[in-house]
């Protein structure tokens, strides 16, 4: 794609993790909550159930629903995009990330969510990539004057069209 008059690549790995974390970023109304056919039963440490308590207004806002007794969680549920991961897994790496913060936004919990998800799409066909892009530019319509930093590569093609010039 042309970007400033250069020539860019989208980085299909970083437009991922963008359009995560914009799904996973409430705007102005706290995220829905996907109901789960079976509730998720988890074991927390003394940590993660004190970081669920102290952050518990900004989960709910983030979609997930967790109820605590003593130690042990159930999950009911969790905003769309995180249906399919392994939340056995993300939701206690959650918690113990919570657990090293006073206060944090929604935006930078998001934004560490994305970052965690990432990586999970190795090869990309074409048509995935054609769809992970619609997406982009359907929940994203601002990046596409003014993509995030990492969303682009620049090529800088003249010392090769230059090289080529002088043969």
């Amino acid at each position: 794609m042309e970007f400033r008059r250069r020539l860019a690549l989208i980085s299909l790995p970083a437009a991922e993790r963008c359009l995560k974390r914009q799904q996973l970023t409430p705007d102005g109304e706290n995220l829905r909550a996907q109901p789960l056919l079976i509730p998720l039963r988890i074991t927390l440490s003394e940590g993660e159930a004190a970081a669920f308590r102290r952050h518990q207004p900004l989960l709910a806002q983030m979609g997930i629903q967790l109820q605590i007794n003593q130690r042990q969680g159930v999950l009911n549920g969790v905003p769309l995009p995180l249906r399919q991961q392994n939340l056995q897994n993300l939701i206690p790496e959650l918690l113990g990330y919570l657990a090293n913060t006073e206060t944090i936004t929604c935006g930078e919990v998001a934004a560490w969510m994305a970052r965690r998800l990432e990586g999970q799409q190795h090869v990309w066909s074409l048509s995935q990539a054609i769809q992970l892009l619609a997406e982009v530019e359907r929940l994203c319509p601002q990046w596409v004057k003014s993509p995030p930093g990492d969303l682009l590569v620049l090529l800088d093609l003249e010392a090769a069209i230059e090289a080529l010039n002088h043969d």
